[in-house]
Parts: C-alpha cells; structure tokens; sequence
C-alpha cells in the first residue's frame, strides 16, 4: 500500500491527501515534521535529503516534492481526468503547479509564518504587508485567468487546481487582513469547499 510521511496540518502533504481523495487511493500515513520531528533522523535523511516533508513510498520507488508526487498519482491513476490526457493542456496545468512554487507560495511565506507562526509580540508587520500584497497581486492574476475558465487550467478539475487551491483556504482564513473583491477567485473558491477531499484535509484550519 501506498505510505505518506508528513503531518497533516503541512500544506504541502495536504496537496497528497488531497489528491488522493479526489482519486480514492488509498494509503498509509505516518507523523513528520515540526512538532513529530523524525526529518533528522538518518532514516528519513535516507529518504528526502531536504530534510521535508511529505514522503511517498510505493513499493521500492520513494518520491519527494509535494507537486510532483500529486503529478504522479495523477498520471498513474487518472490520466484524462486529473492528470489531463492533452499535452498542451496537461503542460498548462503544469505550468500553474510550478506558479504555486515559485511565485505564489514565495509571495505568502512572510505572511503565514508572521500571522501563524510568530508570537504577536514578534511579528514584522512591515515584512507582513509586504508579503499580503505580493500574494494579492497574485491573486489578482489568477483572478483575470478565472474570467474565462472554470477552473486553473480550464473547464475541468485538475491537478493544477490542488497545490493553488490550498492557498486560496488559506488567503481567505486569514481573519483581519484587508483583501480586494476578487470574484474569479471567489467562484473558483467556492467551487472548492463543494468538494469533500478539500473540506476533509484542506479545511482544518492554520497550522
């Protein structure tokens, strides 16, 4: 059977669990991370020298990198569904799962870690704000990508939409911090909660 390693409070192993609700695969799951520890370990080193979670195992094939393990299940077991069968529409899905990295998770770190992580007393609201309007001009992008498609990579569910949609939960659980009427978004969002895997492991809340 499948195994995870990673907490489920982790952003990046709720994107596999996701992902595999949406496929019915089922798994194992193991604590990693923060407040489990076990990163350090030689064992787990041995696993994802990044020292991060999540971890795939199957069988003898061990897999690191939260995109692409969600891109491998997905190819694996729903090709023309999640994982599109269209290349140059499977290329764009791919190209919004590499955005997620790149730019709009960037763009929220200072944010999150200052908000959630950080104790009142030691928050950099300069660091803050500037992280809050970063990820809105992000948002706003993929606010303009959503006038014309369903979802991020177009009429259909994707995988494109799972890593972005994890912080669409999370930009809008964030209680006091100014956002614009984006109404792209906002549908788009919507259209998410309808559906159990993202209410069962993307909806629990900041952590």
């Amino acid at each position: 059977m499948l195994k995870i390693i990673g907490r489920k409070s982790s952003s990046n192993v709720q994107k596999v669990l996701w992902a595999c609700a949406e496929m019915g695969i089922p798994y194992d799951r193991e604590d990693a991370g923060r407040e489990f520890g076990v990163v350090d370990t030689d064992a787990f080193v041995k696993l994802n020298p990044n020292r991060r979670v999540p971890v795939m195992i199957e069988d003898d094939f061990v897999l690191w990198e939260s995109n692409s393990i969600v891109r491998y299940l997905a190819a694996k077991h729903d090709m023309g569904g999640l994982c599109p069968a269209d290349p140059r529409v499977r290329a764009d899905a791919e190209r919004w799962m590499d955005w997620q990295l790149s730019a709009l998770g960037t763009a929220f770190t200072h944010m999150f870690h200052g908000l959630v992580r950080d104790k009142p007393e030691n928050r950099n609201w300069d660091a803050i704000n500037k992280s809050r309007d970063a990820t809105e001009k992000h948002l706003e992008m993929l606010d303009t990508l959503l006038a014309d498609r369903v979802f991020v990579a177009g009429d259909d569910f994707t995988m494109a939409d799972i890593p972005v949609g994890i912080y669409g939960y999370r930009w809008y659980a964030f209680d006091g911090i100014e956002r614009k009427d984006l109404p792209n978004l906002k549908r788009w969002y919507g259209q998410l909660t309808d559906r159990p895997g993202f209410r069962e492991f993307v909806m629990v809340g900041l952590g």
